[in-house]
């Protein structure tokens, strides 16, 4: 018997209709029948599990689950002990890492410092199109001490090193020269995580079981089975019809059904990631802003800080939570919200003033404003095309004639970060827990040489915001950088250097019968899950 052909529109429809009864058994691929298994449907499919290959965070959640890493990102993205017990600041370049006596690879090999230099050196000469070098850069030497310690230097003061070693993971020393292939089909994959692999299919499904040789703390259940149902319609249905205990990324227009069931469950967390505009404010003619006429524009207005602040102040903010995101986000008006590592305490959520709005375009020399452009992706944030819709309808209220263009995000990744847009809705995943991350790729002067202003696509440009940057960069107590990085961070968005929109909620869907700890860094992990 042939399997069923099920397209997004039926699936949509059986489960908002309140009438998934459909199981996905039939469909290729899948293979859940143990009891003692978790069941978790993945939105997006890792391409790897070589943990040094690609970074994405598909791939580093998977990762995560096989190879523990020297230093652990926790839920709300803080530097906890993982493979190091410990840490301990010798100077401003020399760090030393104690690492846990007793822990063995999943094939019964005794982990040492040795496999934490290879998988550095790894992770940096490895070839890749998206490189985990930005995160050993700044190591000039990694040696083995006594005592089982692992002693590093680096080449300037690194206040971020125990957040960068958090994304490097560990593989055996013995499997260091080994190809991504020997990883994919678990012959390399031997690590010292909770998890050791069984089964990857690249685009469908991967198969772990339990580490019994791991040395923490044990997970309730023997068997995690991740398959990949990118089409959100068909997750929601599954999730509904019993065929997965956990899915992530919930559709927003199932989450009244799933309240209302007595069987499942929405679980919300906030992340870390921040949805912005970014603004042309390099070139002197913009390419996508012209004269209400349409002819082009002898200057470009969006360079004007005060046509940035008129746009900031036509977006309403709480309507695009509340009405596009549908509850599942909350108002931004920094890099994280006020009162987290590195915020201004001075900079609020720019209230919705059209008014205000429209004086200041006059001020500006705009007092009939002009035609705008705004791009984006139509499948890569959470209900982006919605998003670049609302702004464009709130800029044209105040007078800025906004049309839009989205596309897939294969093609517009491409052009956003060759800053070929004048206006562009882009994203950042804030995972070290404070804002100087983001002003490295954000906001600082491009400078590839340097590593800075990598996804600047704005190119927003300040040499006080570089210098300052610079210097908090260089400091290793944790209170004298973050009071830096809050006064840059008033600098930043005093100049409406970017337009923050709002952090996207990470929502799931499960059973009733279990719990989920989310993540600031939206990675869906098995180990956050427990029995309720």
């Amino acid at each position: 018997m042939s399997a069923p052909t099920l397209d997004r529109r039926h699936l949509l429809k059986l489960t908002i209709g309140g009438m998934a009864t459909l199981s996905l058994a039939g469909l290729p691929g899948r293979a859940f029948a143990q009891t003692d298994a978790i069941r978790i449907a993945l939105a997006a499919p890792p391409t790897t599990v070589d943990p040094h290959l690609q970074s994405n965070a598909p791939n580093n959640a998977l990762a995560t689950h096989i190879f523990d890493s020297v230093v652990v990102n926790d839920p709300r993205s803080q530097s906890v002990p993982g493979l190091a017990s410990s840490w301990t600041v010798l100077d401003d370049t020399r760090w030393e890492f104690q690492l846990r006596e007793g822990v063995v690879f999943s094939d019964g090999t005794p982990f040492t410092a040795e496999d934490v230099i290879a998988s550095l050196d790894r992770a940096t000469t490895i070839e890749s199109t998206s490189s985990f070098r930005t995160y050993t850069r700044s190591i000039k030497s990694a040696t083995a001490g006594e005592g089982n310690k692992l002693l590093i230097e680096t080449n300037a003061p690194d206040p971020l090193l125990p957040n960068s070693l958090s994304r490097i993971r560990i593989v055996s020393a013995q499997h260091k020269d080994a190809p991504s292939a020997d990883f994919n089909s678990g012959k390399a994959a031997i690590g010292t995580g909770p998890f050791v692999l069984a089964e990857y299919v690249p685009g469908n499904r991967v198969v772990l079981m339990r580490n019994d040789r791991y040395w923490g703390d044990k997970f309730p259940w023997a068997r995690v089975e991740m398959q990949i149902v990118s089409d959100e319609a068909a997750r929601l249905a599954a999730l509904l019809s019993g065929d997965f205990d956990l899915i992530e990324e919930m559709p927003y227009q199932g989450i009244r059904n799933v309240e209302a069931s007595d069987r499942f469950h929405v679980i919300r967390g906030t992340s870390s990631r921040v949805v912005y505009l970014a603004m042309d404010q390099a070139r002197d003619v913009s390419p996508f802003v012209l004269s209400k006429s349409g002819a082009p524009l002898d200057r470009n207005p969006l360079k004007d800080a005060k046509v940035r602040k008129a746009l900031s102040l036509a977006i309403n903010r709480k309507a695009i939570a509340e009405r596009v995101m549908e509850g599942n986000a909350e108002p931004a008006s920094q890099f994280l919200p006020k009162g987290e590592p590195g915020t201004s305490p001075e900079i609020d959520v720019d209230p919705y003033d059209p008014e205000a709005a429209k004086a200041l375009l006059a001020e500006a020399g705009y007092p009939d404003g002009f035609r705008l452009t705004i791009h984006g992706p139509n499948d890569r944030y959470v209900n982006d095309a919605k998003i670049v819709q609302a702004v464009a309808q709130m800029f044209t209220r105040i007078g800025v004639a906004t049309a839009v263009d989205v596309m897939p995000w294969s093609v517009y990744s491409a052009k956003n970060s060759r800053a070929e847009f004048s206006l562009s809705l882009s994203s950042w995943g804030v995972n070290t827990g404070e804002t100087s991350n983001p002003m490295t790729a954000i906001v600082a002067t491009p400078d590839k040489e340097k590593g800075l202003g990598a996804s600047n696509s704005g190119r927003y440009s300040n040499p006080k915001v570089d210098e300052m940057l610079a210097e908090a960069k260089s400091i290793i107590d944790d209170a004298r950088r973050n009071a830096l990085l809050s006064e840059i961070s008033t600098v930043v968005f005093g100049e409406h250097a970017i337009l923050p929109l709002h952090y996207e909620a990470v929502v799931v869907g499960a059973k009733k019968t279990i719990d989920y700890t989310t993540r600031a860094d939206q990675y869906t992990l098995a180990m956050g899950i427990r029995q309720s």
